[in-house]
């Protein structure tokens, strides 16, 4: 059985050409012919088929909300408008457009499907007067889409309709400025221009794959994969981009297409979509850019198609990932038949008899929980008696461990203070301390005051209750001091904690001016000998 069959997934995804339909919903694909009438209409017969093909590629379930189905369409009979309009807010927005597009369009809004897209976030822009905002409107005969909605809303699903050309953008890399994407069909082409991430213009030019393969000489492979020979033409000559007239002839057949784009205002580049089915020995992107008068380089997108093998159904899946699930410009067509009104009307019935069934389960979910629960719970039950007999020896070890934390000698607490409080190029020879919390110190400073202020920051630690100086000697260099410290630290309920950030400011360097000889050192410690000038230094003071 299919995979769709158990997911039954809540989006899926189209694009409707001139002569296929192509579906996907991420796991598998879908691609139907579409026959139409001389009006553009779909045949009886096919929207039949449609119908019932897509109604088993949905596979919507009764008990479930209906899935979205995105479309891409065409650009055939696609128009864009670029639009000035005052700042307002977006119920007068919704008065003040289908006013202007009366304007801007031959046909009354009633009778087109169209959607708009804010080009300035709201803004007003420098090009525009005071108070201005610029959008986007892209419109179409509503006749168009009401067929391929019909047909939808009939499988079960709600449509969302957007531009191919449109999405086929997002499989393409999106330089800033402005750049195009060139579609190549069978028998067309779709060509957009974008400009700082929006369209600007969208048009359907009449070359495709079919003017390449028709341009080719006799022994060339056919474009299509086809073998193409002109009588009284044997097959041995050189293939299609090989040595020959075959390359020269696939070559001039790009030159209709140049002059369609050499028209239009596309960028400085042109992105290809499509151009993976020409051969490999034709340089369909080079060939083109050289053809083009406008200066816009060709690059081929080389994209791993899906299920449906749809560069636009990929681009759509795209836009679904990083625009919040939802197109930044879509076509809608008001419903005016009376299948909508039915539908509306059943929307409230559904919603009241799915809040009936909540109800129900509400109250008899307790009951339910009880019955399914009742052997868990008798576990659990038993599993805590048997706990709560080994309750009374983690309480005695917890006690030790308490005990153990708090009267254990804080030995590297005392080591993080005298290492904070050190100044840069102490040098101690021996750190000794006991359990009773006695510390002695041997070690070479920088001078006298570097002494005195390593004695001040440990007492201001508020970690050691009393901290002397018992010898201070000058080295026979006389470039650093000797020096044996006492200190004691407090008792645990009276001594501050260390903390592992470092109070020593960028800029201090250890050295300051010598203080007096009373804050220098204590009563009992040996007096500084005056230190002997420092020696010059080249090029310092």
């Amino acid at each position: 059985m299919k995979p769709i069959e158990f997911m039954n997934p809540t989006h899926f995804f189209a694009e409707i050409s001139q002569d296929r339909l192509k579906a996907d919903n991420g796991t598998a694909g879908l691609e139907l012919p579409l026959d139409r009438m001389p009006d553009g209409r779909l045949t009886d017969a096919c929207r039949n088929n449609l119908t019932l093909q897509l109604q088993r590629f949905i596979d919507r379930k009764s008990w479930k909300p209906r899935p979205r189905i995105f479309c891409a369409i065409g650009a055939r009979g696609v128009s864009l408008r670029r639009l000035s309009l005052p700042m307002a807010s977006s119920e007068e927005l919704a008065r003040l457009l289908p006013l202007q597009i009366e304007r801007e369009f031959p046909l009354h809004p009633d009778q087109l499907a169209w959607g708009w897209q804010a080009l300035s976030d709201g803004k007003a822009t420098s090009g525009a007067s005071n108070g201005k905002q610029e959008l986007l409107v892209a419109a179409v005969k509503k006749d168009s889409l009401e067929e391929y909605a019909s047909i939808f809303s009939k499988c079960g699903a709600t449509p969302v309709f957007t531009l191919a050309a449109l999405a086929r953008s997002y499989v393409c890399p999106q330089p800033p400025g402005s750049y195009a994407v060139l579609a190549i069909e069978r028998n067309y082409s779709e060509l957009i221009t974008i400009e700082s991430g929006a369209p600007v213009a969208v048009r359907v030019l009449s070359w495709g794959l079919e003017n390449l393969s028709n341009a080719q000489q006799a022994g060339s492979r056919d474009i299509l994969g086809q073998p193409a020979v002109l009588p009284g033409q044997s097959t041995g000559e050189a293939s299609f981009g090989g040595v020959g007239g075959a390359s020269r002839s696939g070559a001039s057949a790009v030159e209709p297409l140049a002059a369609l784009i050499n028209g239009q205002a596309v960028g400085r580049r042109i992105y290809l979509v499509g151009a993976a089915h020409l051969p490999e020995d034709f340089d369909f992107a080079n060939q083109l850019t050289g053809r083009l008068g406008n200066g816009a380089v060709c690059q081929t997108v080389e994209i791993a198609l899906g299920q449906s093998g749809s560069a636009a159904i990929l681009g759509l899946q795209r836009i679904v990932e990083r625009e919040n699930g939802w197109p930044s410009l879509v076509l809608q067509a008001k419903q005016t038949n009376g299948k909508a009104a039915r539908l509306a009307h059943e929307a409230p019935l559904k919603w009241a008899a799915l809040a009936l069934g909540l109800l129900l389960l509400a109250l008899a979910l307790p009951y339910a929980e009880a019955l399914l629960l009742k052997t868990h719970l008798a576990h659990k039950l038993a599993a805590i008696k048997t706990d709560q007999s080994r309750l009374a020896t983690m309480d005695r070890e917890l006690d030790f461990l308490e005990y153990l934390q708090q009267n254990e000698p804080p030995y590297l607490d005392a080591l993080l203070v005298l290492a904070k409080a050190a100044p840069p190029g102490t040098r101690f020879d021996s750190v000794t301390m006991s359990r009773r919390g006695e510390i002695a110190l041997r070690g070479s400073l920088h001078d006298g005051q570097q002494v005195a202020d390593l004695r001040s920051k440990l007492i201001d630690s508020g970690f050691f209750e009393s901290v002397g100086i018992e010898e201070q000697t000058p080295t026979p260099d006389r470039q650093k001091v000797n020096v044996r410290m006492n200190a004691q630290w407090k008792p645990l309920d009276k001594r501050k904690a260390p903390s592992l950030e470092s109070n020593r400011k960028p800029a201090e360097t250890g050295r300051g001016p010598n203080p007096p000889p009373s804050a220098a050192a204590p009563n009992n410690a040996v007096p500084t000998p005056p230190a002997r000038p420092p020696a010059p230094k080249s090029g310092k003071e």
